[in-house]
């Protein structure tokens, strides 16, 4: 029995393993423990850190990460369960292949993980909403109008998506653990990474410091276009007319084309994806930090709630105007720090005080004033004013934010109120210099304190209540005397007396009869003019005629036989700009000097063009503003 014991001991004891194995052993688990660690427990963190990569997504996990976005394309579109599949979930899905989880740049715009596949369906779902507002087929009949609209729009769609990729896949590298480097004309990323068994990638740019990024097209996409559109959507495109294919063709490599409708929809919509791309990076709420950085927290529970019932635009807690989003206090401020709570954030402050420190602090909002958290006066719709946190840029929370909608409503902040209205303007400035002048005739009549006199010490209550009733009666003559206009000279007051004694009784009436009237601050045109305008002007005569021609288009009214906005801007006949300028041609010389005058690319000198004033009518001869002065001047 003693033996069989020792037998099993024997087995189960590990036999013995020398330092050198031990080491090789170490050294070779080392080597494969990535592979050895399952794929849902964390590695362990290691300083300096280290670059762990990208983990590879499969396709319809990047689509549905973007479902949001594919949700309002898909209300967008309209179309059957079928054809949207085939149109555009298919060529999305294509697309997510090919780039999966690449960023766009490595420190510029969409740098993120994935961010090369967001800014292709942005710009896809952008492009197709923008193009339902534009006719590509103008000149052609009704029929061919109907039957090709259809199809411009979709070009627009497949444009958007493609439009991004060719710089970014121009310049990166991408490359797995081993070292293995994905070479893109062999098959898509994703494929490439399932037949070489790579868990995560490496991107790297090796001539990032020597040039600056940009995404935008290039050749290079040209030989993706059939793989990512697909032959079915192509060929029903080339069914409308080959023109389709063409332009597509064009626009995604990024030559020249004819179709500037198309291209003017997409160079347009990438403005404005740029800008608000750059108003939303984490690096725009501030410097980062080794820490918990609230900004990008904060940015997105705004961008949460906005999509909420209770934050409507311009309802009761947020504003918004041509120069601005405003989060009234505190009731926005409050919503912020529930939803912070609700949503279960670890350290998330509960005080609307501080999350309003720290929306500052973030550079989230404007800085302002160091009293009341820098907040900003603004103005309800029932006349009350209220306070507010300004966002420093809309664009962070707001994606389709564009201030010219606003152009035509009031504005909230109480100053943009005044200072909208000269004469509100005014008559605050005058208002401002009289309780000036006031105070200051306050002052210099304001009685010195009275020593103390025994004799004047009330000793019955009778007395006390015979010297409040002449304190009284001092008060009155001091106030009257108030009234008086200030200037006249005061003698010293006596000791005792709550008023001072004129030398002179008549002085302070002629004193008050010889007084300057004060008049309001003169109104002028020029106050029409927004700064930034008139510094690109040099003549301060023609910046007065400008806000005239302003106050003209503004009071024109909607049948005007001599003004009208057309597609290249607010069209002014020339008889009309006589009545109102008169020098014609120094005046818009100025202005087209300073950019404000549009002029036909095929004659970049005529500033005088023909135009229907009003529309559809024999054309008139007309000055043009430019869309930029449009803009500029709030027409």
């Amino acid at each position: 029995m003693l033996q069989k014991w020792i037998s099993i001991l024997r087995r189960a004891a590990p036999p013995a393993i020398s330092r050198t194995q031990r080491a090789s052993q170490q050294g070779s688990g080392a080597r494969n423990s990535n592979a050895a660690r399952p794929a849902n427990v964390a590695q362990p963190p290691a300083y300096p850190p280290v670059d762990r990569g990208l983990a590879i997504a499969t396709p319809e996990g990047i689509l549905s990460a973007n479902e949001a976005l594919l949700g309002r394309l898909r209300l967008h579109a309209a179309s059957d369960a079928a054809i949207f599949e085939q149109r555009f979930e298919q060529p999305l899905l294509r697309l997510a292949e090919q780039v999966n989880v690449l960023p766009a740049t490595a420190t510029a715009l969409f740098s993120g993980e994935g961010g090369l596949f967001r800014a292709a369906i942005e710009m896809g779902f952008y492009s197709y909403q923008a193009g339902d507002g534009r006719i590509f087929t103008g000149a052609e009949t009704v029929e061919r109008r109907h039957a090709l609209e259809g199809r411009w729009r979709y070009v627009c769609f497949l444009a958007g998506i493609l439009y991004p990729l060719g710089k970014s896949l121009d310049t990166i590298v991408i490359t797995s653990e081993e070292g293995a480097t994905w070479r893109r004309h062999f098959g898509s990323l994703t494929q490439w990474a399932a037949d070489s068994n790579v868990q995560r990638i490496f991107a790297r740019w090796p001539n990032v410091d020597e040039s600056p990024q940009e995404i935008g097209p290039s050749t290079h996409t040209s030989a993706l276009i059939a793989v990512i559109v697909g032959a079915e959507n192509l060929q029903w495109l080339e069914d409308g007319s080959p023109e389709l294919v063409k332009t597509l063709y064009e626009i995604s490599s990024g030559s020249a084309t004819q179709a500037r409708n198309c291209l003017d929809v997409i160079q347009t919509i990438w403005e404005r994806i740029s800008r608000r791309e750059e108003a939303r990076r984490p690096q725009a709420y501030g410097r980062q930090i080794v820490g918990t950085h609230m900004g990008p927290y904060l940015v997105g529970a705004i961008r949460e709630l906005l999509g909420s019932v209770g934050w409507k635009i311009n309802g009761e807690k947020v504003k918004a105007d041509q120069s601005g989003l405003y989060l009234v206090w505190p009731d926005a401020i409050e919503d912020i720090a529930r939803f912070g709570v609700q949503q279960g954030y670890p350290g998330w402050p509960a005080s609307p005080t501080t999350i309003a420190e720290l929306l500052k602090a973030s550079q989230v909002v404007t800085q302002g004033g160091e009293e009341c958290l820098g907040m900003v006066e603004v103005v309800a719709g029932d006349g009350e004013i209220l306070m507010a946190l300004k966002l420093r840029n809309p664009l962070s929370v707001l994606e389709d934010f564009d201030p010219d909608d606003y152009v035509e409503q009031v504005p909230k902040t109480l100053d943009a109120i005044v200072a909208a209205d000269p004469l509100a303007r005014a008559e605050v400035t005058a208002g401002a210099a009289t309780q000036v002048q006031v105070r200051r005739g306050e002052a210099q009549l304001a009685p010195l304190e009275p020593e103390a006199d025994p004799e004047s010490t009330p000793n019955s209550p009778a007395e006390a209540t015979e010297l409040r009733q002449s304190h009284d009666q001092d008060a009155q003559a001091g106030a009257h005397l108030a009234t008086i206009s200030e200037g006249p000279e005061l003698a010293k007051p006596t000791v005792g007396s709550g008023v001072p004694q004129m030398l002179h009784e008549e002085e302070p009436l002629a004193a008050a009869a010889a007084a300057p009237i004060r008049e309001a601050a003169e109104v002028r045109y020029s106050d029409l003019v927004p700064q930034e305008v008139q510094k690109d002007i040099k003549k301060r005569l023609h910046i007065e005629l400008l806000g005239k021609v302003m106050k003209a288009w503004r009071d024109r009214g909607e049948a005007s036989k001599s003004m009208r906005m057309t597609d290249n801007g607010a069209a002014i006949t020339v008889e009309k700009l006589a009545t109102l300028v008169r020098d014609v041609p120094a005046w818009v010389g100025e202005m087209a000097a300073a950019g404000l005058i549009y002029s036909p690319p095929a004659t970049p000198g005529l500033k005088v063009i023909k135009v229907a004033i009003p529309e559809g009518s024999k054309p008139k001869e007309a000055v043009v503003l430019s869309r930029f002065a449009v803009k500029k001047l709030g027409l």
